[in-house]
């Protein structure tokens, strides 16, 4: 820019020295700077367009951030919690054993999920990919379900031991396939059941 601004202010001194009139010479160093400004404008247009379409191909398909669903049933393997939790009433703690102990729930480690599965249903194609990571020592990449944003600092001790059922927050997991966000986990939603239970409300509850 700054060199086409340089170019144009040496055709006006040349114009000048030439002896044309003034008013030819403004006028051409008026088209100039007008062409410059114009030839600025469409390279700008076409760098933030190119920009924009960089950043759109970060982002892998499937995943809302690293590690995280957009689409659940994009899991490694195609766990039913209607199946483990449902049909056959399997506790959330036995698997999620960290809830009552800290803020996160967890999840199972491959050798937890072995345990019963080194003898049930070896047949099954997902149970053989269960057994697959166990053989390669590799642990099971899930995808996150429920991801609450890095300024929120939820704890699950506390609201399993104040005796909120898992229900409140997850749905009815018993009944679901595949395990999938029914709330939306929002500053006003966590508020409202706050003050309906009565529940601390101060900002550095979640917020420290």
């Amino acid at each position: 820019m700054l060199l086409g601004l340089s170019n144009s202010t040496k055709l006006a001194e040349t114009l000048t020295k030439l002896n044309y009139p003034q008013a030819l010479t403004a006028t051409a160093t008026t088209l100039v700077m007008l062409l410059i400004g114009s030839a600025t404008i469409v390279l700008s247009q076409q760098s933030s367009s190119e920009s924009q379409n960089s950043t759109d191909e970060v982002t892998p398909s499937g995943l809302e951030a690293p590690g995280v669903a957009l689409d659940p049933a994009g899991q490694p393997i195609a766990f039913s919690h209607a199946h483990h939790a449902g049909q056959y009433q399997i506790e959330c703690e036995f698997c999620h054993a960290y809830a009552r102990r800290g803020p996160v729930a967890g999840i199972p480690s491959v050798e937890r999920c072995v345990g019963c599965h080194q003898s049930i249903l070896t047949d099954q194609p997902e149970i053989q990919k269960l057994l697959e990571y166990w053989e390669n020592e590799e642990p099971i990449p899930w995808l996150k379900v429920h991801n609450l944003p890095d300024y929120v600092r939820f704890t699950h001790k506390a609201h399993v031991r104040a005796g909120i059922d898992c229900a409140s927050c997850h749905g009815d997991v018993k009944s679901m396939e595949i395990a999938q966000q029914v709330e939306s986990l929002s500053m006003g939603w966590c508020l409202d059941c706050h003050n309906e239970r009565e529940a601390p409300r101060d900002c550095l509850v979640c917020h420290y």
